[in-house]
């Protein structure tokens, strides 16, 4: 980036804008382009190999014939011209909604935003650029260049950097450098940087402004809606970061929150912010309940507990749905959102999200069955989200946020695992299995979709150099739906067997990832998950083993590619 005047960081209350006051110029450096092709088969061959397909010629032909290393490919620098940064902002403003917290006013422009919030702008572009490989690459070259010098060498401070922060992790390119993942970082410094701002208090305090930028923070003594959305979108995305990895919340929900999600309700353009912060907070509410549970030997008690906690929560979401408006209802995301809730409230209390889920097992064979109404219940409400998602047409899967991925994950996981619990607990065979849990479908028809919306030509036999998130998505989808009818196919009445030591039999699942032939390919600190590496004891290191030196969380890549599937 090219800068005309550059002003003391200390004393400015607007931003610096990179960009000159009259032109728009971003020089973009040239830089070496990733080659993640090796990633790629790396992983499909471990999954090949996970799922039973050991043959070497299968292996063998299932990608592109190794050929001699070649240098990288080098994508020279260049300019982004206005014309093609206003329309990498037109199509940002399509994905936009799924993350109503940082909202891009309709006036504006590229010029307008490079003045005032020249971060957030280079983030857009960044997003906006996924399906140009070579130009979102450099954008994000860019991106991690600018934030590093002005942010933690220099130190500024303001809305415009927490705000591109959140973009970026919003929509954070898993695919990029999977064995590299910072999303955490990445929201961690979000969240410090609204304490500096003062977000975390309900009125801003001029004293502590000394060297902080107050342009679009404050507004007559308040802070504007603006900073507001900001914080309530810190809370959103590190809350669910951590909700699905099961990693200790750095910002926990607050009674500002809710007010200031109130008074949000006021403008018609953030009206959606208080029900999506609404059904969130209820979400974690419910993994609250279980993630401290235990279960007593009293089975009459456990189940008048269970009871009295899936009718509350169905109340809370009914008291929300009465409250809403169908327009805020049938948005995408929010629909999204009320759907999960009706799995979560049924997956949790079944343990399907316990860690490691086969101690979870053993512990239900010894305490009693499951209680079949809330299997089916579960089943519907599983069906219901997959159905929905199944509805939307194909163009919103590209504007889905991680969060948004992150559900899917889980309603997959979920009908996985009651599919086997069902299979056991009912007496089924293969055929009615499939019959009444319709997974296989599920996973065909959203495989059919992202190969039509992955800028990888379908039909595509060879490995590509560099995959977008989508291409990756689909494969693991694939390898997961082989595996699950692998299973499905062996199923039949008394296959699910517990000792006291382990699950035998169709049940016992693999997790494609969690192994250690993947340490190259995936980073140890970011891939494992503290207490859920006993997945095959003669092959994985034990938890006891492990645990002094492992962080007790695993990475979003990770998830994303079947660490998610622990037990799938």
């Amino acid at each position: 980036m090219r800068t005309r005047a550059i002003r003391p960081s200390g004393s400015s209350h607007k931003n610096i804008s990179p960009f000159g006051d009259k032109e728009f110029s971003l020089d973009l450096p040239t830089v070496s382009t990733p080659d993640t092709r090796q990633d790629v088969e790396d992983l499909h061959d471990h999954h090949l190999a996970a799922f039973g397909h050991t043959d070497p010629m299968e292996i063998e032909q299932s990608h592109c014939p190794q050929t001699t290393p070649q240098r990288p490919t080098i994508i020279e620098g260049r300019k982004v011209t206005l014309d093609q940064a206003e329309k990498l902002l037109s199509s940002f403003r399509q994905q936009s909604p799924y993350f109503p917290f940082v909202q891009i006013p309709a006036e504006a422009t590229v010029p307008s935003l490079s003045r005032t919030s020249p971060f957030l702008l280079l983030v857009i572009l960044t997003t906006a650029s996924i399906r140009d490989p070579p130009l979102y690459h450099q954008l994000d070259h860019e991106f991690k260049r600018i934030l590093s010098t002005k942010v933690i060498v220099e130190g500024r401070k303001s809305l415009d950097f927490v705000q591109g922060i959140l973009v970026y992790v919003a929509w954070y390119p898993i695919h990029a450098n999977p064995k590299n993942n910072q999303a955490f970082m990445y929201v961690n410094l979000a969240i410090s940087l609204t304490g500096d701002l003062g977000l975390d208090a309900e009125l801003p305090n001029p004293n502590n402004f000394k060297n902080i930028s107050t342009l679009g923070l404050t507004d007559g003594g308040t802070f504007t809606d603006a900073a507001k959305r900001a914080y309530l979108g810190c809370y959103y995305l590190s809350s669910a970061l951590s909700l699905g990895f099961q990693k200790p919340a750095e910002l926990r929900y607050r009674d500002l929150m809710g007010s200031h999600g109130q008074r949000l309700l006021k403008n018609e353009s953030s009206a959606e912010i208080s029900s999506l912060i609404t059904l969130h907070y209820l979400l974690l509410r419910i993994a609250d309940v279980h993630s401290s549970y235990e279960p007593t030997e009293d089975l009459q008690m456990e189940t008048l507990k269970a009871e009295v906690n899936i009718q509350m929560f169905q109340h809370e979401i009914q008291e929300w749905r009465t409250s809403v408006p169908m327009s805020i209802r049938n948005m995408p995301f929010i629909g999204l959102a009320e759907r999960f809730l009706g799995c979560a409230i049924y997956s949790y209390e079944l343990g399907f999200l316990r860690r490691p889920y086969r101690d979870h097992l053993r512990s239900m064979a010894a305490n009693g069955p499951a209680n079949p109404a809330y299997l089916e219940s579960c089943l519907q409400a599983s069906k219901t989200f997959c159905e929905y998602i199944l509805s939307l047409p194909e163009t919103t899967y590209s504007k889905f946020t991680t969060v948004q991925w992150g559900m899917l994950v889980h309603v997959i996981l979920v009908l996985s695992r009651l599919t086997f619990l069902m299979a056991a607990s009912l007496g089924w065979d293969s055929d009615t299995t499939r019959s009444n849990v319709p997974l296989i479908m599920y996973l065909d028809a959203l495989c059919y979709r992202f190969e039509h919306l992955s800028v990888i030509p379908a039909g595509t036999t060879e490995t590509p150099k560099n995959p977008d998130v989508i291409y990756v998505f689909r494969m693991i989808l694939k390898s997961c739906k082989k595996s699950y009818e692998r299973r499905v196919s062996k199923i039949e009445p008394g296959f699910l067997v517990v000792d006291h030591a382990n699950v035998i039999g169709v049940a016992r699942g693999h997790c494609p990832i969690l192994d250690p032939t993947l340490n190259p390919l995936f980073d140890i600190s970011d891939s494992t998950y503290g207490g859920s590496l006993e997945l095959n004891e003669s092959a994985t290191p034990s938890a006891s083993s492990t645990a002094a030196s492992l962080p007790q969380y695993h990475d979003v890549w990770a998830v994303m590619t079947g660490s998610w599937a622990e037990e799938f």
